[in-house]
């Protein structure tokens, strides 16, 4: 779970998620705003869709795997994953957008 950068307060699974879908969020023990930082950011998502896209097209190729029975699994990966990127973010006192400091 990620830390505060302030405080070095380790956050709960349930503040994280929260954090993903806000994008911004005080932490509970220092009350600064902390942001997802914007290598977690793009990392979590990269990771997230490669690891879909890869096996998906492997399976498609090789074992001739029919797209309905790809888009059956979406439902499946979608939540999956949803669950684990809390474990890989890391947090910071600033927002960065493409590389420039948003206030």
């Amino acid at each position: 779970m990620p830390h505060c950068q302030n405080c070095g307060f380790k956050w709960s699974w349930k503040d994280v998620m929260k954090l993903s879908l806000k994008s911004k969020r005080e932490c509970q023990n220092c009350h600064k705003i902390q942001y997802i930082s914007a290598k977690s950011n793009f990392w979590t998502t990269f990771l997230t869709s490669m690891a879909f896209l890869l096996p998906m097209n492997f399976l498609r190729t090789y074992y001739e795997i029919s797209w309905p029975w790809i888009f059956l699994a979406i439902p499946i990966y979608i939540p999956l994953v949803s669950l684990l990127m809390p474990f890989f973010y890391k947090l910071s006192n600033t927002q960065k957008r493409f590389g420039k400091t948003v206030e």
